[in-house]
């Protein structure tokens, strides 16, 4: 499950197909979140319905680590997004506890929000939003 690179946009069904069944799936409003588990993370993804009325398509993820990183490099290396989401960052050189930058996909030729928080002094969650930053 570590790497989560191109998850934005998946419909649910080719989610499923590249992890696996969830452990949770509850169906809030029209969108459904889904849980993914493994020894090294838990994955929470959000899919929102697509406009057609029927497909749901990934719009965020969240991976929380159950052993935190030093570096967002090591975070995000994890999950498959280093070094898109370069330049690294040292979690005790953080001064708030949540990094926020743009994430490009050259593949989809759009940019994504990624954000990553900081507790005890380690990175222990990247998410990201298949949104481009209103906070730039």
């Amino acid at each position: 499950m570590g790497d989560c690179a191109g998850l934005i946009g998946l419909r649910e069904a080719e989610l499923t197909a590249r992890l696996g069944k969830p452990v949770t799936r509850r169906t809030v409003g029209g969108d459904a979140w889904l849980i993914f588990n493994s020894p090294e993370l838990q994955l929470r993804v959000r899919c929102a319905p697509n406009g057609d009325g029927r497909t749901l398509r990934v719009a965020s993820w969240t991976a929380s680590f159950e052993t935190g990183f030093e570096t967002l490099g090591g975070a995000a290396r994890s999950v498959g997004l280093w070094p898109v989401a370069a330049p690294d960052e040292s979690a005790d050189c953080v001064e708030m506890p949540l990094i926020r930058r743009p994430l490009p996909c050259p593949a989809k030729g759009t940019v994504y929000s990624l954000t990553a928080s900081v507790r005890y002094g380690l990175f222990t969650r990247v998410s990201v939003f298949d949104e481009e930053p209103d906070w730039l």
